[in-house]
Formats: structure tokens, C-alpha cells, sequence
């Protein structure tokens, strides 16, 4: 799975909040902050296709956090950019 094209981050004030493009503006319905975990997943995903495993595993690298909180924070992460059409498949 990837990030659509059209969406990005930006730091507002002081929150990494997801944004859509003039194009895309319509389709962003809801404000979405996103954690430093979440922020990372969406930097993995925005950079290519990545699978729930890899996020996993980067996850567990890059943090200091339980195989049991990162997997309840990677399927927190997909189900809220699924439900705003912000992933494909």
C-alpha cells in the first residue's frame, strides 16, 4: 500500500497535519494530526509501497515500542487513511 498522490504533510503550528493539493481539496474531509510514529509511516508509505510487515519491522527499528503497541498503531494509522481515501492498494 502507498499514499495517494495529492496529499502531503505540513507542520502547522507545531502538529504534522495532512494536507491535499488544489486538486484534491474536495476529497480531505476531516483534519488529520498525525504522530511521530504515524508521521514515520506515512514518510514509508509516501516513498513507495510497503507492506504491514515492513512497517512492523521499521517500527520496532526505529522506536522504542512493544511489537504489541506498534501493531495497534499501524492499524490505527491504515484504518483512518483508509476511511479519508488516503491509501491505495
Amino acid at each position: 500500500m502507498r499514499i495517494k498522490d495529492g496529499f502531503s504533510v505540513v507542520n502547522l503550528q507545531g502538529q504534522n497535519t495532512v494536507v491535499a493539493d488544489s486538486a484534491n481539496s474536495s476529497e480531505l474531509q476531516n483534519t488529520i494530526v498525525l504522530t511521530d510514529t504515524s508521521l514515520f509511516l506515512w514518510n514509508m508509505l509516501k516513498n513507495g509501497d510497503v507492506s504491514k510487515p515492513q512497517m512492523l519491522d521499521a517500527l520496532l527499528d526505529n522506536f522504542d515500542i512493544s511489537t504489541v503497541l506498534a501493531l495497534s498503531d499501524i492499524d490505527v494509522f491504515i484504518r483512518t487513511m483508509r476511511e479519508n481515501g488516503l491509501i491505495e492498494e
